[in-house]
C-alpha cells in the first residue's frame, strides 16, 4: 500500500474527460478545445440527435449534473463511535 497525504480534494472530471477526448481524439482538437462537429463526424453512425427518446428527467437535472462535476473538499470520515459492528460491517455512515 502506497502512504500518501490526500488534499481532500477529488478530481477535477470536467478536465479530465477532456484530456482524455483529447488523448483518444487528437484531430477534434482545434485551437486547445473540443470541436464537437469533428467528433460527430467521427462517431459516424453512433450519434443519437433524435430529441424524441424516452428519457429520466427531472427539474433541476442539468444543474445537478453541473454539480457532480465540481471539485469537491469534502471527506468522508469513520465514526467508530457510532457505527454498529464497526469491527467486522467498516461502514463509514451511520
Amino acid at each position: 500500500m502506497i502512504n500518501s497525504k490526500l488534499n481532500g480534494e477529488s478530481k477535477d472530471m470536467i478536465q479530465n474527460n477532456i484530456s482524455k477526448l483529447k488523448e483518444n481524439f487528437p484531430e477534434i482538437v482545434t485551437e486547445d478545445k473540443i470541436d464537437f462537429d469533428k467528433l460527430k463526424l467521427i462517431l459516424g453512425n453512433n450519434i443519437d440527435e433524435n430529441s424524441e427518446k424516452y428519457n429520466f428527467t427531472w427539474p433541476g437535472k442539468i444543474q445537478a449534473i453541473k454539480e457532480s462535476q465540481k471539485t469537491s473538499y469534502g471527506t468522508l470520515r469513520p465514526c467508530k463511535e457510532e457505527s454498529k459492528n464497526w469491527d467486522s460491517t467498516k461502514e463509514f455512515i451511520y
